[in-house]
């Protein structure tokens, strides 16, 4: 007996379908999922019905680890694991569990509304270990509520994650979150956070539980319709560029009150203050000011005459173009720690000598050569010249919001490499510095850098982004760099954390990714390249 259901297999510009397919050999039944495309059972399978009888979905599955097509038979060679399978035998792949503790709106969906056949099945898979299977593939498989439990992982490393029930990724309000690499040397996947995960059904022309299902409410009439995954209300916004929150939009009643809220990405956990601004925040019109890449949940919530409240949830992504590395640090008030990246090809040292640390290497760029205004000063005199790399310059729309708009407005366009702003505790205070490279080329090498001026300890975090997208971060809890601190930058060079060296890549399309490799004390494969007073590359 076949069924189908679909994923998605890496390489695959489509969802592919997936036939579940069962041999009878009593007395057990062996069920398989298995890539149509890559099987051959394809020709077979008919995907006009999905496991309820009803219509097929796209559940947003891999069923791999990355590097094999569909969920393989597993075969335990360390000794067995937490399904019961003897050690060294082949064990099959999991049996499907039914969800139900997903199934959150459980004995309240209406039936005339919300059929079974035509509700998204949850995917959901009786408990296992998931690297053991293969399933490390940014899901819950087994709906325990961790994802990609146990699988290895490169610590730094960011990736796409899903906090609900595997199939209904993708699937009405529902979008991944986000889960960082922790550990030393061995990395394991941590907490997935953020994104929006199935919630209960409310009338909002939306489908909340994303079970296929919209507003599957007796008597529901929406006053209003909130935004979901691609919705062309929701436009992708841009670091230093005002974005507007227009309450019209996606509410159409009768409101007595208005507010508006967002929350924040990496940096604004430790941020002695966020990172981002809104203005006029209870009215029906509001605006969004972010500084900083990444994703920020916006809640609008309207309050009705009747003092019911029309609330909606939804993601704004703000994405710079190209390479962005970004710093910010709890005692970002009272401490100054410096950014640098340096030049593609260059690996000599990030100090021309070892007095104090007012002479960055030229072939560096950080507040000495990459502010809208030089203010570094060579040994030899004069200022140090602007960080000149090869790149075009980017329009002023791409920099005019920033906190050195003005200047950057008077030199009538924004330079690749630039720095935001320098937080030395006079210029900026309290807030993350940036460092921009707009329109890196095809194998760019760069390695980034943190320099700890005022020599008092401090916890930094390094946060990478290329094409807009989160890829890396580095120092987050509970990995802090360890004893960040030494001298004032005005005695030595003090302490110097070499984080992380990025390559980067151009796709079809000529959006920037990246390679990143965390960097790790001479002879080492973990730990942090931490030194003081050493200003080798």
């Amino acid at each position: 007996m076949r069924a189908c259901i679909s994923a998605e297999v890496p390489g695959a510009a489509v969802p592919t379908p997936l036939c579940r397919v069962r041999w009878r050999t009593p007395p057990v039944e062996i069920v398989v999922l298995a890539a149509t495309l890559l099987v051959g059972v394809g020709a077979g399978c008919s995907c006009a019905t999905g496991p309820h009888g009803g219509p097929g979905h796209d559940s947003g599955r891999t069923g791999t680890d990355g590097s094999a097509s569909g969920v393989d038979a597993y075969v335990d060679p360390s000794g067995g694991d937490d399904t019961g399978v003897a050690p060294g035998t082949d064990g099959g792949p999991p049996p499907l569990a039914d969800g139900s503790m997903f199934d959150i709106d459980s004995g309240n969906v209406v039936a005339d509304l919300c059929p079974a056949s035509a509700q998204v099945p949850t995917g959901c898979l009786a408990a296992l270990n998931e690297s053991a299977h293969g399933l490390c593939n940014q899901l819950d498989d087994d709906c325990d509520g961790d994802v990609d439990e146990n699988c290895g992982c490169t610590p730094g490393a960011v990736q796409p994650c899903f906090r609900g029930p595997p199939g209904r990724r993708h699937i009405g309000a529902c979008i991944d979150g986000m889960q960082q690499c922790t550990g030393s040397e061995f990395g394991s996947w941590g907490a997935c956070t953020g994104g929006i995960a199935p919630t209960t059904e409310a009338c909002d022309g939306l489908d909340n539980d994303c079970n296929g299902c919209t507003d599957e409410i007796a008597g529901c009439v929406p006053n209003g319709m909130c935004p979901g995954p691609g919705d062309p209300r929701v436009a992708v916004g841009q670091p230093f560029a005002p974005y507007g929150l227009h309450g019209g939009d996606f509410f159409s009643g009768a409101a007595t009150a208005w507010s508006w809220s967002v929350v924040g990405g990496p940096c604004d956990t430790i941020l002695p203050r966020p990172s981002f601004t809104v203005t006029t925040p209870n009215m029906e019109n509001a605006t969004f000011n972010p500084t900083l890449s990444g994703d920020y949940t916006v809640t609008m919530d309207v309050t009705l005459a009747d003092g019911t409240h029309f609330v909606c949830h939804w993601i704004v992504h703000i994405a710079g173009p190209g390479l962005r590395v970004e710093m910010c640090y709890p005692e970002s008030q009272t401490q100054d720690l410096d950014l640098f990246i340096s030049r593609p090809g260059y690996s000599g040292n990030w100090y021309v000598d070892m007095v104090d640390a007012f002479g960055p290497a030229t072939q560096s760029c950080g507040w000495h050569d990459c502010e809208a205004s030089i203010r570094g000063t060579l040994r030899a005199g004069g200022m140090y010249p602007r960080a000149n790399w090869g790149y075009a310059n980017s329009p002023i729309a791409a920099c005019s919001g920033s906190p050195q708009g003005a200047q950057w407005r008077l030199l009538g366009h924004c330079a690749n490499p630039r720095l935001d702003i320098d937080n030395n505790l006079s210029e900026g205070t309290g807030v993350p510095e940036n460092i921009n490279v707009d329109n890196p080329n095809e194998g760019d090498a760069f390695r980034v850098m943190v320099q700890n001026f005022t020599g008092l300890i401090a916890r930094p975090v390094v946060n990478v982004y290329c094409g807009g997208r989160r890829v890396a971060s580095y120092g987050v809890a509970p990995d802090t760099v360890p004893a960040f601190m030494g001298v004032s930058g005005r005695m030595g060079i003090g302490a110097m954390w070499r984080v992380v060296d990025v390559t980067t890549h151009l796709d079809a399309s000529g959006l920037t990714t990246c390679d990143v490799t965390p960097v790790h004390p001479s002879g080492a494969t973990s730990g942090y390249d931490v030194t003081n007073d050493m200003a080798r590359f």
